[in-house]
């Protein structure tokens, strides 16, 4: 349960998430998803620190394979990094459809994270780190939710 540098870490395990929302970001343009309008900047400094823990922090996270829920940490991220993948297709490929127009379909890309970030946390034996994922899926939920209405005026 402790922070160290090893060259086998979980930013590794990062990377997949970090290159998918770098190449695929861009093609968001849905004011729902995007927008900053709606949120406090309270909220959205808080996003934004608990996003930068979460994406660094791993740098510092081993990767270890030595115990039963580290293999269960592994089937949980690969599981949740293709669902969360797979949240991403029908807002880029059928932006008009009822699924990527109704709340569920807006916010199963703030959501499926967690699934990813958990078993990164199961693997390195790190309960602070599924913590602060947890932490920031929700407030970057919570920051979904303030755009799935956004006023006309």
């Amino acid at each position: 349960m402790s922070f160290r540098f090893t060259w086998l870490n979980g930013l590794w395990l990062i990377c997949p998430l970090l290159a998918w929302n770098l190449l695929l970001g861009p093609h968001m343009t849905d004011p729902r998803i995007t927008s900053d309008a709606n949120s406090p900047r309270g909220l959205l400094l808080a996003e934004n620190i608990t996003r930068i823990v979460v994406f660094v922090s791993p740098l510092l996270l081993p990767l270890q394979m030595k115990y039963i829920w580290n293999k269960t940490g592994l089937v949980i991220y690969i599981l949740g990094t293709l669902l969360y993948f797979a949240s991403w297709l029908p807002l880029l490929a059928a932006p008009h459809s009822s699924w990527s127009n109704s709340p569920a379909g807006l916010l199963a890309p703030r959501l499926i994270p967690l699934l990813p970030f958990l078993g990164l946390a199961l693997i390195g034996e790190n309960w602070p780190y599924g913590l602060i994922s947890a932490a920031f899926v929700m407030l970057h939920t919570w920051h979904g939710v303030q755009n799935l209405v956004i006023p006309t005026t």
